[in-house]
């Protein structure tokens, strides 16, 4: 390639970069937390790159950690007779572990720390399906003992009784065997990093399952002395103390006497009274059981006197205990965009995280924003606000909730006049963008001035004796010949009183065939180099120069008389075959250059 051209080249590619860093100094980031506006389907939101393929351990670390967390909520279902949620819970959990065991094989991971909890959580979601399955059976036996206790059928009552027995000898040394899982699963997670919270937490509630199974509690004995006719209605709470979202049972069941016999009311409209205010509705199922859980939100701290109505009766009052509790608020304000405005979020949290809250914002304690959290506690709010520096705090009141009121830390952010978005340029970018250009002219002219100082003038058509004269004065050839002899003026070229054989004859009968074949192979090279217009021909080997000449006619016979040259000139030996093959090759190459301007 010619000189002139590569040097252009690396120029433009040089250029090229710089105006690249240019363009993507202001702005590196694919997408920022902050404020993502790229239009392509893959940056709007970081949780996109959840969607890579699973390939190693790590990458399925998370998915392990949701699995065995699995055992926490589900034990606590269970621990509260919530039969639905558990019902769900497990179901959950059947899945996840179906998943779990595909991944397993999937990725090879046989033998490996994760195998070891995939083997042990199956032992502990088969002894939560045991022990759930035994608590409702031991439900219903408890229903049944009722009515026919109401009714004096002993061969009934002592058929259930066993079967309770039965059913609670399933659940010996259950607790042990369960331990045993939980630690082995703990010890597995802890080697690759999970966190075995609600794992271990597991193990407390199955111990208060077991032992609610094996020894349950005397049935309080509804309290009708206030109630009067026939029909009954009793309450109880479980528990009857708690804080802000935690889950109280209401339950109880419906009597009817009618003579001797008292009957279950199936299908009793049952409706729940908190401070003489209806909370909820709910109906008995067919042995007259009803049952309902509602968590402590909008309910004060204090005592508050609960109570259910019937169609035709109404029960004892309970007394519910709610504990007030601290929260905490937090806030985060990001960086001003290019209209001024700044976004904040935060959460408030409390033993749980406080849902529907309303959130106060205050800015400079004389501008205040309202705003509400979501499910998770979180709260945002986007301010514009002017230039200057200006302090934010979100407050938390507590109001109608059984929690004490907070607030945040305060968050100072300061506004400048400049825009600080990366559309328009602020000082920053400004110098930047002044110092890359100066890079980009100071390259530019470089690569001028070097192309230029690089670049030669075409050799003149004229005697090649001249560069022959020239190259021995600098004591180097064409072809980097060390052994070149030291040329005299006998060794000249006259283009004017002699042909090029009659040159060859001449310093082969005075000087030898090695000094003849080179001084007629650097004629002959400096004529190709005019022809081809090549620059610096001189640092080009024999060969080289051979293979620049193709499509020429002269081009074959100067590539024979090349190789015979360079076997007469390297070979060591020299032969009457090659002589001969070099003196053809001579003929035949500067007939075909005869009449050319060479």
């Amino acid at each position: 390639m010619n000189a002139k051209i590569r040097y252009t080249a690396l120029a433009i590619l040089v250029i090229g970069i710089l105006v690249s860093l240019v363009l993507t100094t202001s702005s590196p980031l694919l997408y920022t937390l902050e404020d993502d506006t790229f239009s392509s389907p893959f940056h709007k939101n970081v949780d996109v790159l959840k969607q890579q393929s699973l390939n190693s351990t790590t990458d399925v670390l998370p998915e392990i950690q949701d699995f065995i967390d699995f055992t926490g909520p589900l034990s606590v279902s269970i621990r509260i007779h919530d039969i639905e949620q558990a019902r769900r819970d497990l179901e959950r959990f059947q899945n996840s572990h179906g998943s779990l065991k595909n991944l397993i094989v999937k990725l090879d991971m046989n033998e490996s720390e994760i195998q070891k909890i995939e083997e042990n959580t199956a032992l502990q979601k088969e002894m939560l399906d045991s022990l759930l399955n035994t608590s409702i059976s031991l439900d219903e036996l408890q229903v049944m003992e009722i009515q026919y206790n109401d009714e004096n059928n002993q061969d009934m009552l002592t058929t259930i009784r066993l079967k309770g027995d039965e059913l609670r000898k399933k659940v010996k040394g259950m607790s042990a065997r369960y331990r045993n899982a939980t630690e082995k699963v703990t010890e597995s997670g802890n080697k690759i990093g999970l966190n075995m919270t609600k794992n271990q937490e597991s193990q407390e509630y199955v111990d208060q399952i077991i032992a609610q199974i094996e020894k349950p509690q005397a049935t309080t004995p509804v309290d009708t002395s206030l109630i009067p006719g026939d029909d009954r209605v009793s309450l109880f709470i479980q528990p009857d103390t708690g804080k802000y979202r935690e889950t109280i049972e209401y339950m109880g069941i419906s009597l009817t006497l009618k003579g001797n016999t008292t009957l279950r009311e199936g299908g009793k409209q049952i409706i729940l009274y908190l401070d003489d205010t209806p909370v909820s509705t709910v109906m008995t199922d067919s042995f007259g059981y009803y049952s309902i859980r509602i968590p402590i939100e909008h309910t004060l701290a204090g005592k508050h006197i609960a109570y259910v109505r019937s169609p035709t009766s109404r029960s004892v009052n309970r007394t519910l205990t709610v504990l007030q509790v601290d929260s905490i608020t937090n806030l985060t304000v990001s960086r001003p965009d290019k209209d001024s405005t700044v976004n904040c979020t935060g959460v408030v949290m409390a033993n749980y995280p406080v849902r529907s809250a309303t959130i106060q914002i205050t800015w400079d304690q004389t501008h205040v924003l309202v705003t509400k959290t979501d499910s998770r506690g979180w709260f945002m709010k986007e301010i514009q606000l002017p230039p200057g520096k200006h302090t934010l705090v979100a407050q938390f009141s507590g109001e109608s909730y059984p929690i004490n009121p907070s607030e945040s830390d305060p968050q100072v952010v300061e506004i400048s006049l400049i825009p600080q978005s990366g559309d328009e340029f602020n000082l920053w970018n400004l110098i930047l963008t002044i110092f890359a250009v100066v890079i980009i002219v100071v390259f530019a002219g470089a690569a001028i001035f070097y192309l230029k100082r690089m670049t030669r003038k075409h050799l003149p058509v004229s005697d090649i004796s001249s560069d022959t004269d020239d190259e021995n004065k600098t004591g180097s050839s064409g072809d980097s010949d060390i052994h070149a002899p030291a040329m005299d003026t006998s060794e000249l070229f006259d283009a004017d009183n002699e042909t090029l054989l009659a040159y060859y004859r001449r310093l082969l009968k005075e000087k030898g065939l090695n000094t003849a074949s080179w001084r007629v192979y650097q004629h002959l090279s400096g004529r190709v180099a005019r022809d081809l217009n090549i620059k610096r021909h001189k640092a080009l080997t024999a060969r080289e120069i051979s293979r620049t000449c193709k499509g020429r006619s002269y081009c074959k016979p100067l590539a024979r008389l090349i190789s015979a040259y360079e076997r007469i000139r390297y070979g060591g030996e020299i032969t009457v075959k090659d002589q001969t093959v070099f003196e053809t090759a001579l003929h035949s190459t500067d007939d075909k250059m005869e009449g050319k301007d060479h």
